[in-house]
C-alpha cells in the first residue's frame, strides 16, 4: 500500500521549532542571519536543530547520546560547532561535532576521557574548547584548549585529534571561563515573531481525544485540558495549577463533559480530578486528593482513582482511602477502600473497557466489581501488559496490549490469540473499526488488523517525540507530542477496516 504525501498529516498548535521538543537550552544565530541553531538536552540524550531563518524550516536535525548543550556559529562561515559531554562522573567522555549548514557536511571528533562545554569561536581561525572531567567522581578537572586553522571547511575525521591538544588548567572561579548564555525561549519567541509566527514552548501533550463533531481535546504544560475546533482554531482552555498540566482525559459517552486528571504544584501531595463542560470549558466538579493518584474509567462512565505515591510501609500514617470508585457524575461515591495490600494494585488504564482493570504484583490482572469490594482474578501474565485497549468484534471480546510486542488476549480468560513483535517500544495504543494503532517510541505509527495481527500500514511521523494517541469516532488518528504539536492522520478504508495512511 503506497503511502500518501506527508502533507496529508495536518497539525494543531503548529508552532515553529518543534524539533527542540519545547525544551530549548541554547539558541544561536549565524553572523549573516540566515541560520538559527538550537540545542535541546535531556539526561544523556540531546538534539541540535538547524533552521533556515527565512521560513523557520528545519534544515538539519542532529541527535546525540551525549549532552550537546553548547553550540556556537563560526564568525563568518555557516559552520556550527557542537560540544558534547556524557555527564558520567566515573567514565567521562565527549567530543566535538562540526556541521556545515549550507552543505550538510558533518564531522565528529570524539574524546574518550573528557567532556566539552562550552565551545566558543575567538575569531575566524580559532576555536576555544573547555574540557571537563571528574577526579574519582568527586573533584572537577577543567582545562582550556584552542584549535587554530586557516580553513575550517570540509574537514575529515582525522583532521583533529582532541586528545593531543595542549590543555591549560582552568580555574572554575574564573568569571570569563564560560561566558553568558542568553535565555533560549525569549530569543526563539522574537525570531518566530520576526518570521510572522508565534512560539510559546507549551508542549507536553500527554493526552489527546477526538470527538464526533471533529473537535479535539488535549492536555499540555500548564493546561488541564483545551479544546480545538476541526478547522484548527482554539476554542477554550482550562488552566492547570502546575506546569505538569493534565495527565489523562476520559470523555463521557454523550460527549457533553470530560473528566481530567491534573497534578498539583506538588504532585506527591495533590491531584485534582476535574469534570469539564465540553461546550465552553466550565469546570462543573472538582475532586482534590491529598496524594499522587492515577485515574481509570469504565465505558459506563464510572471512574476510579488509586494512590500512586511510593511510601515505605509502616513509616507513616495511612493516607486517605487509596482505591476509590465514583459514579460518572462523581458526586456519589460508590466505594471507598483502604486495605493495606491495595497498594500493589496498579490501574491498567485500559481504553474502552467495560471493567475497571488492575494489575496486582505485576502478574495478575484483576477486575474490581461495581461496588469496589469484590475483586475478581481474570488471568495471570509473565510480564506487565503495557498499554491496553479493549475491543469486541467478530472474533470476540479481547484485550489488545503491548510493550515490545503487541498481543491479543481473549477477555476475560486472558488466553493469547496472537503476538506481533514490533521494532520499537509501544508508547500508546488505540483501536477503531477492527484496526489496532500502535504508536512507537521510534516515531512510527503501525496499524494492524485487530483480528489476526496482520500489519496493514506503517508510517513515520515527524520527529516531535510522540507521547499519546487516540482514534477519533471517524477513524482519524490523533497523536500528541512532546513538542506540543497534535498530529491528525486521516483515515481510509483498508479491506473494509479503517486505518491511517
Amino acid at each position: 500500500m503506497a503511502g500518501l504525501p506527508e502533507s496529508h498529516t495536518t497539525t494543531l498548535h503548529d508552532q515553529p521549532f518543534p524539533e527542540l521538543l519545547g525544551y530549548p537550552c541554547e539558541v544561536v544565530v549565524s553572523s549573516d542571519g540566515q541560520w538559527i541553531a538550537g540545542s535541546s538536552v535531556t539526561h544523556r540524550y540531546s538534539r541540535v536543530a538547524v533552521y533556515r531563518a527565512a521560513d523557520l524550516s528545519c534544515a538539519h536535525l542532529l541527535t546525540f547520546t551525549e549532552e550537546a548543550e553548547s553550540i556556537a556559529f563560526h564568525p563568518t562561515l555557516p559552520l556550527l560547532a557542537v560540544g558534547l559531554d556524557n555527564g558520567d562522573e566515573y567514565d567521562r567522555a565527549g567530543g566535538l561535532t562540526l556541521l556545515e549548514c549550507d552543505t550538510g557536511h558533518r564531522v565528529d571528533f570524539p574524546d574518550p576521557t573528557w567532556g566539552i562545554e562550552p565551545v566558543r569561536w575567538l575569531d575566524d581561525r580559532t576555536l576555544e574548547l573547555i574540557f571537563f572531567a571528574w577526579d574519582d567522581g568527586v573533584d572537577h578537572l577543567t582545562a582550556r584548549a584552542t584549535v587554530v586553522r586557516e580553513n575550517w571547511r570540509g574537514l575529515t575525521s582525522d583532521a583533529l585529534d582532541l586528545t593531543a591538544l595542549d590543555r591549560t588548567p582552568l580555574d572554575l572561579e574564573d568569571p570569563g571561563a564560560f561566558g553568558e548564555i542568553s535565555p533560549a525561549q525569549p530569543l526563539l519567541r522574537m525570531l518566530a515573531e520576526r518570521a510572522g509566527r508565534s512560539y510559546d514552548a507549551q508542549g507536553g501533550v500527554r493526552a489527546v481525544a477526538g470527538l464526533g463533531d471533529g473537535r479535539v481535546l488535549a492536555t499540555r504544560k500548564h493546561v488541564a485540558v483545551e479544546c480545538w475546533a476541526e478547522d484548527g482554531s482554539a476554542l477554550w482552555s482550562v488552566p492547570a495549577p502546575s506546569a505538569s498540566g493534565g495527565t489523562r482525559i476520559e470523555v463521557a459517552s454523550d460527549e457533553r463533559s470530560v473528566r481530567v486528571a491534573v497534578s498539583g504544584p506538588d504532585a506527591r501531595a495533590r491531584t485534582d480530578f476535574l469534570l469539564v463542560d465540553m461546550a465552553d470549558g466550565t469546570v462543573l466538579d472538582r475532586h482534590s486528593m491529598p496524594f499522587s493518584a492515577a485515574m481509570s474509567a469504565r465505558t459506563d462512565g464510572a471512574w476510579a482513582i488509586r494512590d500512586t505515591y511510593d511510601r515505605s510501609f509502616g513509616t507513616e500514617p495511612p493516607a486517605p482511602p487509596n482505591t476509590r470508585i465514583f459514579t460518572a457524575g462523581g458526586s456519589d461515591l460508590i466505594s471507598s477502600l483502604h486495605v493495606p495490600d491495595r497498594y500493589d494494585l496498579v490501574p491498567l488504564q485500559a481504553r474502552r473497557c467495560p471493567e475497571l482493570l488492575y494489575g496486582r504484583s505485576g502478574r495478575n490482572v484483576v477486575a474490581l466489581g461495581p461496588d469496589g469490594a469484590v475483586e475478581t482474578l481474570l488471568f495471570s501474565v509473565d510480564a506487565p501488559l503495557g498499554r491496553v485497549v479493549y475491543v469486541s468484534d467478530a472474533v470476540g471480546a479481547a484485550l489488545l496490549h503491548g510493550h515490545r510486542e503487541v498481543v491479543r488476549r481473549r477477555f476475560p480468560s486472558g488466553e493469547a490469540v496472537w503476538r506481533k513483535p514490533l521494532e520499537s517500544e509501544v508508547v500508546d495504543l488505540d483501536a477503531h473499526a477492527g484496526v489496532l494503532h500502535a504508536l512507537c517510541a521510534d516515531g512510527g505509527l503501525v496499524s494492524l488488523d485487530a483480528a489476526d495481527g496482520t500489519v496493514l500500514h506503517r508510517r513515520p511521523l515527524p520527529p516531535y517525540q510522540p507521547l499519546c494517541l487516540h482514534a477519533a469516532p471517524d477513524g482519524t488518528i490523533l497523536v500528541g507530542t512532546t513538542s506540543g504539536q497534535i498530529l491528525r492522520c486521516p483515515a481510509i478504508r483498508v479491506q473494509g477496516r479503517t486505518a491511517d495512511r
